[in-house]
């Protein structure tokens, strides 16, 4: 997906799902493709979480959303950059 730019994902939930991956991935480096993002925001949404909360500064959604992305990296949901 290349460098993270205020354009690069599109949407702003890929962005900022994006920096909680990275912080979140262990010694292997993950590279989630906007359909393994949607996936774990509707994995969010379900558990009772908000975007609109979320971005109001709940504090609750954040939890909820990085135990969501925290699980979803144990799991292997979100497939690992390339190697060149």
């Amino acid at each position: 997906m290349g460098k993270r730019t205020p354009t690069n994902p599109s949407k702003a939930h890929h962005r900022y799902m994006r920096s909680l991956v990275k912080m979140a991935q262990n010694k292997k480096k993950l590279d989630p493709s906007p359909e393994e993002l949607d996936q774990a925001a509707k994995v969010f949404h379900l558990a009772g979480g908000s975007w609109e909360r979320l971005y109001h500064g709940s504090t609750e959604d954040l939890a909820l959303l990085r135990r969501t992305i925290k699980v979803a990296v144990k799991k292997g949901v979100f497939s690992e950059a390339k190697k060149w």
